[in-house]
């Protein structure tokens, strides 16, 4: 809404309903808005909703999927599957990875969430890493250690201080794994979601939003014409 607009309105409105008309406003334009999610249901990598490519270097036979969870889940998605991720033979993944390649144009204050769980034997120090150009991963925050069930809180990694994530379209994640201790030790990884908030350019409100944004409005414009009319 452009600031004549908003002058307009709220040139002779009462200052509480003024103040209500900003704040309602400013709410609309800071929602964050999923980019990119896996929720992993269909037993692949493919993305679930948005746009992104998940890769991994783990040898093939120890990528499986089982029992995942609504923790973190995103649009009504429902628990389903969760990816799988196996020390394998000689614990053979340790040190590699997966790898999510998620433009953010149109997009800043970027943050990356995900639910995860690991086995006793399994992957029991992990680094999430993120990059600017797809090529170099820089690490963010410590390793961490995956709980023994999903729980109800997802691992979120706030990068709102890496502002040049904000509008990039190399912009890429990846998680290492480490401490694997047996073939079948595994970590399970579900409900990935990199989001951000739209910026100034791209924000549009969605539907409902935008219908009660315009309500609100409609209704403050009314009271006001009430207001006159019984003054005259």
């Amino acid at each position: 809404m452009s600031s004549l607009l908003l002058r307009r309105l709220t040139r002779r409105l009462p200052m509480n309903l003024c103040a209500v008309l900003v704040l309602f406003i400013a709410f609309v334009n800071v929602q964050a808005d999923e980019i990119a999610v896996w929720n992993f249901n269909n037993s692949d990598m493919n993305v679930s909703h948005g746009n992104g490519t998940l890769t991994s270097n783990f040898n093939v036979a120890n990528i499986l999927f089982a029992a995942g969870t609504s923790n973190n889940a995103r649009l009504g998605d429902a628990a389903g599957q969760a990816l799988s991720l196996q020390g394998g033979t000689g614990t053979a993944n340790n040190g590699r990875n997966i790898t999510f390649n998620v433009s953010t144009l149109g997009f800043s204050d970027i943050i990356v969430s995900f639910a995860t769980q690991g086995s006793g034997t399994g992957f029991n120090s992990n680094q999430f890493q993120y990059s600017l150009d797809g090529v170099t991963f820089l690490n963010f925050d410590s390793p961490y250690i995956p709980a023994a069930a999903f729980g109800a809180v997802p691992l979120v990694f706030t990068l709102t201080s890496i502002a040049a994530l904000n509008n990039n379209p190399n912009a890429a994640f990846r998680i290492v794994f480490n401490g694997a201790a047996s073939a079948t030790g595994n970590n399970r990884i579900d409900n990935i979601v990199v989001e951000g908030s739209p910026t100034a350019s791209t924000a549009v409100p969605e539907p409902t939003t935008a219908f009660l944004l315009f309500s609100g409005v409609s209704g403050l414009l009314a009271l006001k014409r009430k207001r006159r009319a019984a003054a005259e």
